[in-house]
């Protein structure tokens, strides 16, 4: 009984080492698992590019398995084949491994895969590292003994397929798959991280490369360019700019504040530089602002152009202007050219306006001897068989009233001209007396009615007749423009109507005509000089486009406003206003 016991205790313990001996060799295996994924793991991280994952992969799969080749298809456009052989593989051997990637990625979730393009594109990987067979190695045959495809994911992302070829049978164990599916997985992470690596520095290279063109295009413009942060500071300056602005004999290298350089300068024009800078920082749009840089003895000083415009953050992370850039154009020819233009306008009218004036003199002299010598031939022959009408000295009367008419015409072109250069100049005279301003509408009215005998002028007084002080001959000239324009642009019989209010301290006169109206790409240009609305319905009317213009200019000088409404094909209405000033008031009378 006691050899029993003891027999039944020493198998006890056999059993106890033989479990114990069990558990240490599986704990061996599993720390021999963890020390062979650790260092293929640490192969793949070291990986730089898809060769060097090909190489680590093959050389994983290699410890696990013996194969013929190794092939890895990885999505895209087109699609990506590397076909790693393990010894150089037949043509048909080659064909057929491609017909079952094909066909097997189609079980995958790939797109549908054309093997013959497949085949047309794969890459056939074979480092020199490789061990190929010694000259007179049997090359493998045409048949496909064992396949293992292996999807390849990256958080749950199917980026590719592994598949493994042999001319053998029964080459890849089911005890192995599922560390050949971790090798796998580690090896779809690395081909990710690379195409993420590759797609980053090539849209690395293409910012260098938009960013040395772009700093090409800036070092090459004629026109200045500053580019500040959002303190002001500036950040570049081209070669232009340094140029431009080296009148100002101040350092304007980047990284100095403007406010700075405002602080220690004397130069007269930097505080409304950085008056501009301050504007585009505060979000506005600045154009063709002009400062005066030049040297004060200088015909014509250097004169800039500045458009300056907020730096906004693409991102929209920010609202506020992350820094200003601003042009700088050179207009100093275009100043020349405009004060030599200027100077001929000016010398040209006034040239013009002495033979204008003996023209008109004589031709009216003229009129009044026809006129007397018509009065005569009537009181001495009444009942003459010829019409006075159809007498020589009638036709002439005739001819002599169209040679007034257009000298007067171009005797107010001639005004306009001496007006628009006064206005250049930026001295436009103006003498102020007292006088009724319903009066110097009736005038005008009845002035442009005798020559527009088709047209109907209407005056609609709406305010007691109350003197104003202002330039009775000007605002004559700016109402007689606008009548003008009313008669030009309306059709034969249209109606006019002059229109007198009293609008919160002003007087607004309107003038609302039935003519072509003005459109909408003509609003912001109507009042510029030479501007004409060039149309179909308007190359039959004359004029230089100065009308308008210089009535702006007399309005303006007034203290008023000028503006016009619009109703095309119908009509416009053209309005400007005068302040009233400490005035008598007398009752209306028409």
């Amino acid at each position: 009984m006691e050899g029993s016991v003891q027999s039944e205790s020493q198998l006890t313990e056999s059993a106890y080492r033989t479990s114990n001996g069990q558990n240490g060799d599986r704990l061996a295996a599993i720390h021999h698992e963890i020390e062979y994924l650790n260092t293929i793991g640490k192969r793949f991280v070291a990986a730089f590019d898809r060769f060097q994952v090909h190489h680590a992969l093959l050389a994983a799969l290699q410890e696990l398995y013996s194969f013929s080749a190794c092939c890895i298809l990885l999505k895209g456009d087109p699609f990506e084949l590397s076909i790693i052989p393990s010894y150089p593989l037949s043509p048909s051997f080659l064909e057929a491994m491609i017909q079952r990637i094909a066909s097997a990625a189609s079980v995958i979730d790939f797109p549908h895969i054309d093997a013959e393009q497949l085949a047309k594109t794969a890459y056939l990987d074979a480092p020199d590292e490789l061990a190929f067979p010694r000259p007179g190695h049997a090359t493998s045959g045409p048949e496909i003994g064992s396949c293992l495809n292996i999807p390849l994911t990256v958080e749950n992302r199917i980026i590719g397929m592994l598949s493994l070829f042999d001319e053998k049978q029964g080459t890849f164990d089911t005890h192995l798959l599922q560390m050949t599916t971790m090798i796998a997985d580690y090896a779809a992470v690395a081909l990710e991280n690379v195409r993420l690596r590759e797609r980053e520095n090539a849209l690395w290279r293409q910012a260098e490369l938009e960013r040395q063109r772009l700093k090409l295009i800036i070092r090459s413009m004629a026109e200045g360019l500053l580019i500040t942060d959002a303190k002001g500071t500036i950040v570049s300056l081209n070669q232009s700019a340094q140029q431009l602005l080296a009148q100002a004999q101040t350092d304007f290298s980047a990284g100095i504040p403007l406010y700075q350089l405002m602080e220690t300068s004397s130069v007269p024009w930097l505080p409304r530089l950085t008056e501009i800078v301050n504007q585009a920082l505060a979000g506005k749009t600045v154009t063709n602002q002009e400062i005066v840089v030049g040297f004060s003895g200088e015909t014509v000083p250097l004169t800039l152009s500045i458009s300056a415009a907020p730096l906004l953050d693409s991102s929209g992370v920010r609202p506020k202007p992350i820094g200003v850039v601003a042009v700088l154009n050179d207009v100093t020819s275009v100043k020349q050219v405009e004060r030599l233009k200027d100077e001929f306008v000016s010398v040209v009218s006034h040239e013009l306006r002495t033979p204008l004036t003996a023209i008109k003199g004589y031709t009216q002299h003229l009129v009044r001897r026809i006129e007397r010598r018509l009065r005569k031939i009537r009181n001495a022959q009444p009942e003459a068989e010829v019409p006075v009408a159809e007498l020589p000295e009638s036709y002439d009367l005739r001819s002599l009233n169209i040679i007034q008419s257009q000298t007067e015409h171009l005797e107010r072109l001639v005004s306009d001209l001496l007006d628009l250069s006064q206005v250049q100049a930026g001295h436009l005279d103006l003498s102020y007396e007292d006088f009724y301003l319903a009066d110097l509408l009736a005038e005008s009215v009845r002035s442009v009615q005798a020559s527009a005998e088709q047209h109907t002028i209407e005056l609609d007084l709406q305010v007691p007749d109350t003197k104003i002080r202002a330039d009775r001959v000007r605002l004559g000239q700016v109402i007689g423009n606008i009548l003008d324009n009313a008669i030009k642009y309306s059709p034969q019989g249209g109606q006019v109507i002059v229109r007198l209010q009293e609008q919160k301290g002003y007087y607004t006169v309107s003038v609302i005509d039935q003519g072509i109206g003005v459109s909408p790409e003509h609003f912001d240009h109507i009042f510029e000089r030479f501007y004409r609305i060039h149309n179909t319905a308007s190359h039959q009317y004359a004029g230089i486009g100065l009308g308008l213009f210089v009535a702006k200019a007399i309005v303006d000088g007034h203290g008023g406003h000028i503006w016009f409404t619009n109703n095309q094909g119908v009509g416009s209405t053209f309005h400007f206003t005068i302040p009233i000033r400490p005035r008598t008031t007398r009752p209306l009378s028409l």
